[in-house]
């Protein structure tokens, strides 16, 4: 069993337990809260996922995302990306940065055209090439969250 965890605000959670949580097979994910992420430090999670600026217990924060197999980091929010660089986990990135392993090649109203520039490997142990993926807008998400749930697809049901 995979265990995710995420670092995010109450917003994402709802949404994510509402809306995705059964998206990912074999999984658990846990919603990493800064204010008793001391609690978690011995927990080894398979993949991280970092979704808002992290303000505090950073080191604590570090010490749980270094004992990952995967770390999925924000480029925009550079203070972030920058005091995680040095881990040696796979460290899979999204935004708008030309630089970033996931982004948005297009966005309209009603879809977002979401592009993994190059490859990956899963957590199955698949390597994932280089291609873009459609997501609808039906749901009203972010394009953030597009990458970020493209990503979670990725390492976990491809």
């Amino acid at each position: 069993m995979s265990l995710i965890g995420i670092l995010a605000d109450n917003n994402y959670e709802n949404y994510l337990k509402k809306d995705f949580k059964e998206e990912i097979d074999n999984s658990q994910i846990f919603f990493l809260k800064e204010d008793s992420i001391e609690n978690l430090k011995n927990i080894k999670f398979q993949t991280i996922l970092i979704v808002k600026k992290i303000n505090e217990h950073k080191k604590i924060i570090k010490e749980i995302a270094k004992k990952a197999e995967y770390l999925i980091v924000n480029t925009d929010i550079t203070d972030n990306l920058s005091f995680l660089n040095d881990l040696q986990v796979q460290l899979i990135t999204y935004g708008f940065n030309s630089k970033a392993t996931i982004t948005a090649s297009s966005i309209d109203d009603n879809k977002i055209i979401v592009c993994l520039q190059r490859a990956i490997t899963n957590a199955h142990g698949k390597q994932i090439e280089p291609q873009e993926f459609e997501m609808d807008f039906s749901n009203e998400i972010s394009s953030y969250t597009a990458m970020e749930i493209t990503s979670l697809l990725l390492l976990y049901k491809m």
